[in-house]
């Protein structure tokens, strides 16, 4: 919100000289006035005039009179009161010594209070022409001022100085009238100019109260300081005061510092040495607002008011032209959003709160900053108006900042709701009490060291503490879901020979819940296919780039990413390059003395894991040589750094190296397939109707985690595939087993991510506690359920239980060290004894000043014969052993005992002789907290020393939950299932009988499904043409089998009678229409990106499924495309493959192609009602049409349009079929397919040499027994 400019001070120069003096009573004018005809009501009355005039001095107790200053420098001046007859005018006399009535005529022309004596050379005659009439003014005796309120007690006052006759009291109620002067008598006036020099040396300006730094460079109050009385206190004391009560007001000190509670209070005798007795002098400032020297009290309540209020809505001119710390404007190149700049002139006008404020407002602009005030949390200026406008919190206003606050208890509710709209959100803790303050400021006074600026020194201090961003939460109040909240940088390495298809990139996840970091770096094809898979399986919520290298990426990565993640921009200066980032990790992991000794010997000996020392873990050594890979982890590493959270993750070791694709090792399923089979998350974002949402039953939070990665990599070898399947069927022909490992699963926290927070030393204390009891339950559960699987079939379960570590040992030696809850009744790790020498010196210490305590109530009640208790605060330790007696008896006490605080029953006393051991005793206690604190620290380090041990039992305990959660889901697929079985070969095939869709099974709402025998490779071809009408449920059938393929390589029972398979190596997939206008693609361009990476990546072991190729271009292009392709397919590469089309020449053109099965979607058609019947089976031939006019027809298009459609589609159709046979007819190589022409021109290179048959001997094979198949095909038998 742009402030508005300051208010300025030159609208003073409007106020009259003469407007102030007729404020104030004064004798008798001897003038006789003429009464004119009334002109208009003024706004200042006399009745104003008089009561403000006596607030200044009691008529009884004249002043003294001032000496005379320089013009430079004017004073206050004495004003007499008037007499009874001057209240009928407006105008007074201009000095009490002058002998003439006469005065400065009132005039709105601003005056100058630096008048000097040279205005006396002007001529009189000059001054009076210039000097403009006068008017009789009728002025309203009832009527306010608006613009300068009159205190009641000035009215009382005045009674005080005039008559109490009911005449005058009468007239002070009519309206009065204000008669100018005549030009004679104007004329007289201007004779004795040193008059008017000694007015302006009466005047004197009243003694100021103290100013905060808060009031620098604002306007003070010239003649009355300000007070924290209230006004009504202020107008009651006015009437019994002197005049005297004004200057001993202004010179209280009120110590109104800026800081309020945050500034240390001074002693008392301090106050009074600070008390200033000499008034403060008036500058020489009157064009600039010295004016407001001669306003009245209340002028100057209301101007301060009406200038207060245009300050608060617009104090900091800097935020109406927003720029970084290096001057750039939002929408230049290079600005950075995350910085602010505030000029120097800015940084004069702060008070020490708002320098402390914007010293950290300025690096953090786009941080929304909770700052600590006592037991709030409060929000300034930008950010108060982004929580008023976000969530409608109550926008206040702190002295000139807008601000919104929140209870500290609060804090993570609000952090967590500002978070979840996408902002970054800054802790900024207070560092000291206003205790510990002061007690740093007289620690510093007597080492007699001096701050450069003291008034930030008077503040308590606070610091950044922490910075949330979506993705590096790790307090569990605001993890808003058990799923990996991941945090992603990306660096990129441009191609030696500068194209866009071979880039490298270098990627770091981080999972600050659980302190996991993981590595990765390759080469990438042009449609960023490694990429993709990588941002898909792991979903981020933060994403951390520099904007060099991805400035170009942004629009690809856009389409990628979930719409909530936080993008996080770093410039080319931030981050760590590739040297630095080894010379940090050096810093981070430094070396021991023995491995010092072994780097200095393994030098020389090459490998990418000696640039960095032993010490280093394993993972980063392997990782070393891929610079981009490195530049990521030391931008990561920097990211964190600036968070306040990269000690604490970092030092936890859990680097991994990950493979997104992993092929040869897991079943690959890339980016474009977990989209378009809607594995993790639906079309719109969300996980409705997925796949992760239909099997995931797990119970704990690790274990939910870990089968997202399961889905995202199922198994590839047949043996492993099989383990599993066999631990899924003893599940469910054991259901008891269930029965305890739910027992003790119940109720356990999120281990993994606890482990974290202890490793960081921010677990609460009755968290660990918890904690190592749920790792006790863990350890007896798994060796219960271990004793329970002895009797399975298989030996998966009991081999993976059996490699549990135990943990009551790790727990028992933990619990050694302290005193168990029960014993010490508190929130507290207190030692045992023997086990902290510290603990116990300061124990015994405050058991020894507790008993000395104790005696010395015991000599009380004998010397007194009363009954006295000791009385402790029930909070902190300010208020301890004091002593409590009955209010009866209260008076017997000694004398030198102080009265502390009472109830009606009970007083408290402070015993001075026992001031000293109560000081001791609190000392000691201060002690034992800290002692204890870092007895709580060491402890977490001696549980942190084994986290690979707990870590593993937690694997433990998710690899079962997902086991559970996999044997939960087969048998909620119901009837028909069964368990895929799996055959080890060089060349998948796969063989489905009654096949359903597991969204049909586990959707209660589906109650019929039609079900589909598939078979492909082994005995069958492996390519399935498949042909048929719109909506006839080609795409589900192709979904149906993929993700059938899915379920059987994840270990679990498939919706199938039968299911016999070989394992699949990778699903890869081009399905549905759509452009990408981010990259600059179109949907054909889209198209042949995608079936690319399908020729290029699929193998004799791929799946491969293409969904309506060609249809983005011209008929005839895409016919050529599309066959071509399926013949590259068919013939070379040998995947599985299912290739629908609408084209229906390619069905005849490959016939005769051992490898490809021709099929459709079976369908019944009435052609009269333009009416189709879709049956979903699948069945061999080719279909008659693709029936686009009768889906026309059910789209609602006009029956007229679809009939002419008809029409002309059957004569295309009869054309199309004339020209080919006419074609045929007149060449004779035409009667030879062409895709055969291709078959017999490749044999024909191979055998001469000019081509290499593939490398691969599977591919080999299966290539030549497949072109002599397809000779076999076309070739006319013999003998015909």
């Amino acid at each position: 919100m742009p402030p508005k400019p300051k208010a300025s001070a030159e609208s003073l120069k409007q106020k009259s000289l003469m407007s102030f003096f007729s404020k104030g009573p004064a004798t008798t004018s001897k003038a006789t006035p003429k009464l004119k005809t009334p002109a208009t009501k003024n706004s200042s009355t006399a009745k104003d005039a008089g009561s403000t005039s006596n607030t200044k001095q009691d008529a009884s107790k004249p002043r003294k009179t001032a000496p005379e200053s320089s013009p430079l420098q004017p004073k206050t001046p004495n004003i007499k009161s008037l007499g009874a007859k001057a209240l009928t005018s407006s105008v007074g006399p201009s000095s009490p010594t002058s002998s003439r009535g006469v005065s400065t005529p009132p005039t709105s022309d601003p005056i100058d209070v630096d008048m000097d004596i040279m205005a006396s050379s002007e001529p009189e005659e000059e001054r009076a022409t210039s000097r403009p009439k006068r008017k009789a003014v009728v002025v309203d005796s009832d009527d306010e001022d608006d613009e300068a309120p009159i205190r009641p007690a000035g009215r009382s006052r005045l009674s005080r100085h005039r008559g109490s006759s009911p005449t005058e009291a009468a007239s002070r109620k009519k309206a009065r009238l204000s008669e100018g002067l005549s030009d004679d008598e104007e004329d007289e006036e201007d004779l004795p100019l040193k008059s008017f020099t000694q007015r302006l040396g009466r005047f004197k300006k009243s003694p100021q109260k103290k100013k905060s730094a808060s009031r620098k460079n604002s306007d003070d109050e010239d003649f009355i300081a300000k007070s924290d009385e209230s006004e009504e206190e202020l107008m009651a004391k006015s009437v019994k005061s002197s005049s005297s009560r004004r200057s001993s007001i202004a010179s209280r000190d009120l110590d109104l510092d800026d800081e309020d509670e945050d500034e240390p209070k001074p002693s008392k005798s301090k106050k009074a040495g600070t008390k200033s007795s000499a008034p403060k002098q008036l500058t020489q400032t009157a064009s600039t607002g010295g004016g407001s020297s001669f306003l009245t009290a209340a002028e100057q309540r209301a101007l301060d008011k009406k200038d207060g209020k245009k300050k608060a809505e617009s104090p900091f001119a800097f935020l109406q032209d927003i720029r970084d710390i290096d001057g750039r404007r939002p929408g230049d190149e290079g600005y950075d959003p995350r910085t602010l700049h505030i000029p120097s002139k800015a940084w004069k006008e702060f008070t020490p709160f708002e320098k402390q404020f914007w010293e950290i407002k300025q690096k953090h602009y786009d941080t929304v900053l909770f700052f600590q005030k006592g037991k709030f949390f409060e929000l300034y200026e930008d950010d108060a108006r982004i929580g008023h406008q976000e969530f409608d919190l109550k926008l206040t206003s702190r002295v000139k900042m807008s601000m919104v606050g929140v209870p500290e208890i609060a804090f993570d509710f609000w952090a967590a709701k500002f978070l979840g709209k996408g902002y970054k959100v800054g802790r900024v803790e207070q560092a000291e009490t206003a205790l510990g303050a002061e007690m740093r400021m007289a620690a510093d006074k007597g080492k007699g060291k001096v701050s450069a600026d003291k008034e930030k020194e008077k503040i308590v201090r606070r610091e950044l503490n922490k910075v949330y961003t979506n993705g590096t939460l790790v307090d569990p109040a605001l993890l808003t879901d058990e799923n990996a909240g991941h945090c992603v940088c990306i660096c990129e390495e441009s191609a030696e020979d500068g194209s866009d298809s071979a880039n490298k990139f270098g990627i770091c996840v981080l999972d600050c819940s659980t302190s996991q970091f993981n590595l990765t770096g390759f080469v990438d094809d042009i449609c960023r296919t490694k990429l993709e898979t990588l941002l898909r399986q792991i979903c981020p919520k933060e994403f951390l780039f520099t904007k060099a290298s991805a400035n170009h990426r942004s629009s690809i990565l856009k389409s990628i990413l979930p719409s909530s993640c936080l993008w996080t921009a770093l410039r080319d200066v931030e981050g760590f390059k590739y040297d630095a980032t080894l010379k940090e990790l050096k810093t981070l992991f430094p070396n021991s003395e023995g491995e010092d000794a072994m780097e200095e010997d393994s030098e020389g000996e090459g490998g990418s894991a000696n640039i960095l020392p032993p010490s280093v873990p394993q993972s980063i050594r392997e990782m070393a040589h891929d610079r981009p890979a490195m530049e990521a982890l030391g931008s990561m590493i920097w990211y964190l750094r600036q968070l306040n959270i990269d000690k604490d993750i970092i030092s936890m070791r859990n680097f991994n190296i990950y493979d997104p694709m992993k092929r040869g090792q897991n079943l690959t399923l890339d980016g474009q397939t977990l989209a378009h089979l809607e594995l993790l998350v639906n079309n719109e974002g969300s996980e409705e109707g997925t796949l992760l949402s239909l099997l995931q039953r797990c119970v704990t939070p690790s274990g939910k985690r870990l089968f997202r990665m399961w889905l995202c990599m199922p198994l590839r070898e047949a043996s492993a595939i099989n383990a599993r399947l066999d631990a899924v069927e003893d599940i469910i022909e054991h259901p008891t087993f269930e029965a305890p490992f739910s027992k003790f699963v119940k109720g356990l926290p999120d281990l993994e991510r606890v482990v974290s927070r202890i490793h960081a030393k921010s677990c609460k204390v009755k968290d660990f506690l918890k904690v190592l009891k749920a790792f006790k339950t863990l350890s007896k559960g798994l060796a219960e359920c271990a004793n329970e699987s002895e009797g399975f079939d298989s030996r998966t379960i009991s081999g993976l239980l059996r490699g549990a570590p135990d943990l009551l040992g790790h727990i028992k030696n933990l619990e050694a060290m302290f005193q168990s809850p029960e014993e010490n009744d508190g929130d507290e790790l207190i030692p045992k004894e023997g086990k902290d020498e510290a603990y116990d010196a300061v124990s015994e210490e405050i058991r020894d000043l507790e008993k000395l305590l104790e005696n010395e109530i015991k000599g009380f009640r004998k010397s007194t014969g009363l009954e006295l208790n000791w009385w402790h605060s029930a909070i902190g330790n300010k208020d301890i052993y004091l002593i409590e007696t009955t209010a009866a008896k209260a008076k017997n006490v000694p004398s030198s005992w102080t009265k502390s605080s009472s109830t009606k029953a009970k007083i408290r006393f402070v015993v001075p002789a026992l001031q000293k051991p109560v000081r001791k005793l609190k000392e000691a206690r201060e002690t034992r907290n800290g002692v204890i604190k870092t007895f709580k620290f060491r402890l977490f380090e001696e549980f942190s020393k084994d986290r690979a041990v707990w870590l593993r039992a937690i694997r433990v305990l998710s690899e079962l939950d997902c086991l559970f959660s996999l044997a939960k889901s087969s048998t909620a697929i119901g009837t028909p299932s069964c368990r895929p079985e799996f055959v080890e070969g060089e060349k998948a095939f796969m063989e489905f009988e009654e096949l359903r869709h597991p969204t049909v099974c586990l959707n209660p709402n589906i109650t019929s499904f039609v079900d589909n025998n598939v078979s492909m490779g082994g005995e069958s071809a492996g390519i399935v043409l498949l042909t048929g009408p719109n909506m006839a449920g080609k795409s589900t059938l192709m979904r149906m089998t993929a993700t059938g393929v899915i379920m059987a390589q994840l270990g679990m029972l498939v919706p199938a009678s039968r299911a016999r398979m070989c394992p699949i190596d990778a699903i890869i997939t081009r399905m549905g229409a759509y452009d990408n206008m981010f990259s600059n693609a179109s949907t054909f361009k889209v198209e042949l990106d995608e079936c690319c990476k399908i020729l290029r990546d699929a193998t004799p072991r791929s799946l491969v499924i293409l969904d309506e190729l060609g249809r983005g271009t011209s008929t005839f292009d895409g016919m050529a495309i599309a066959g071509a392709v399926l013949h590259e397919l068919a013939t070379h590469t040998l995947p599985l493959a299912f290739f629908a089309t609408h084209y229906g020449s390619l069905t005849d053109d490959y016939a005769y192609h051992p490898n490809i099965s021709r099929m459709f979607m079976a369908t019944e058609v009435d052609d009269e009602a333009h009416e189709l019947t879709f049956l979903y089976k699948l069945v061999k031939g080719v279909a008659e049409s693709s029936f686009g006019t009768h889906v026309a027809n059910l789209a609602g298009v006009p029956t007229k349009v679809v009939q002419r459609a008809d029409v002309i589609s059957k004569e295309f159709a009869k054309q199309f079929k004339a020209r080919i046979e006419t074609k045929h007819a007149m060449d004779a190589a035409s009667k030879l397919p062409v895709v055969a022409q291709a078959d017999f021109a490749y044999l024909f290179k191979l055998a001469a040499g000019a081509i290499e048959p593939p490398a691969d001997p599977v591919r080999k094979r299966e290539v030549l027994k497949g072109l002599k198949a397809a000779i076999r095909g076309y070739l006319p038998p013999v003998g015909a």
